[in-house]
């Protein structure tokens, strides 16, 4: 059932309106205030409570939108005397039609006693002002959700097309190094040329296609492997290691595709070529629940910036804080010579 259905006009509306009231009803009888059976509680406030029902539903689904939510405050208030002018009149014709002696009643002294003009309209004034009350909380209650469902709304879909533009940044950031590689290959006319299209033809099929918001981490690390193994067409002779601690948490856990790559990027761009005594370092682990990713490189300005440095670092971080709020802790350090990237992030 749409939530808006409770306060937009309409037969749908209508119907849950009076369905509400009687559950209302049931309620009121059901708690002990109403001594009658059931029946008897149905029959009795359906013939006299009509009015405060059809008062509720004007304020409701007509006052509250038309004047109260546009800022006619003169008019709301004219309007609010005016339903509660008819609400009085016909509550008594209504009273009166049904039992001509409902305003009467015997006194102590067993002295029938009627109840004056006065005293009739206060009381219905009273009765009449208690259910205006209860229309405008139901009206507010019920708008402060629908706006807090919009927001909610709004705000996931503000997510979700940040994180999109996020992804179409850096899927140009890769391309342009990895095109890089390629091209001075070719340049060299490396027999591995071919070898190397064919490998990053792999890569753009999970950069390009991969349409999942999470993907099994498995799948996330494969893909790092891959993007090694290209730079190293390039630069055979950079050593590269990778350590994975407990591979069989990465078929458990899923993480959003391309998040981790930023590091390894980085290392390879800006550091200095691995060696034997100092290699790129790459490790994965798992404390429990959390994934612990740490790259670490020798510090070095190997390949000169260009227009595309520095957009994966921050669009790394962007999407750290949109998908992990509270949930991550990234550092950078610099160890002597050694360059180290670190990132904890709490899987679920």
């Amino acid at each position: 059932m749409h939530i808006n259905y409770l306060v937009k006009p309409g037969w749908k509306n209508f119907i849950l309106s009076v369905l509400i009231w009687y559950v209302g009803i049931v309620l009121y009888s059901r708690i002990g205030l109403s001594k009658a059976s059931f029946s008897e509680s149905i029959i009795f406030y359906t013939k006299y409570t009509w009015p405060n029902f059809l008062l509720c539903y004007a304020i409701v689904i007509w006052l509250i939108p038309k004047f109260l939510l546009k800022e006619k405050y003169g008019l709301l208030i004219i309007l609010n005397t005016v339903l509660l002018a008819v609400y009085i009149y016909t509550r008594y014709l209504n009273t009166t039609l049904i039992n001509s002696d409902s305003y009467s009643f015997y006194l102590s002294n067993s002295v029938l006693y009627n109840q004056t003009t006065i005293e009739i309209i206060s009381a219905e004034f009273f009765r009449g002002l208690q259910f205006v009350f209860i229309s405008y909380t139901y009206r507010f209650i019920f708008d402060w959700i629908i706006i807090e469902r919009i927001k909610r709304r709004l705000e996931n879909e503000k997510l979700k097309a940040e994180l999109a533009l996020l992804r179409y940044q850096l899927n140009p950031h890769f391309l342009f190094n990895t095109i890089n590689d390629i091209y001075y290959l070719a340049i060299i006319k490396s027999e591995k040329t071919a070898e190397a299209l064919l490998k990053l033809s792999d890569l753009l099929r999970y950069v390009l296609h991969e349409k999942d918001d999470w993907v099994p981490l498995e799948r996330e690390i494969n893909h790092l492997k891959k993007f090694v193994e290209l730079h190293h067409f390039r630069f055979p002779d950079d050593v590269t290691k990778i350590n994975i601690e407990n591979e069989k948490a990465l078929s458990v856990f899923k993480i959003p595709p391309l998040l981790l790559i930023t590091f390894i990027e980085n290392a390879f761009k800006h550091g200095q070529p691995g060696t034997n005594e100092n290699p790129i370092l790459i490790n994965i682990s798992f404390e429990d629940k959390i994934l612990v990713y740490r790259v670490e490189n020798t510090v070095g300005n190997k390949i000169s910036k260009d227009e595309s440095s520095g957009i994966g670092r921050p669009n790394f971080e962007k999407r750290l804080n949109l998908l992990y709020p509270g949930q991550h802790e990234i550092s950078f350090e610099e160890n002597g010579k050694r360059f180290i990237a670190k990132l904890k992030l709490q899987l679920s």
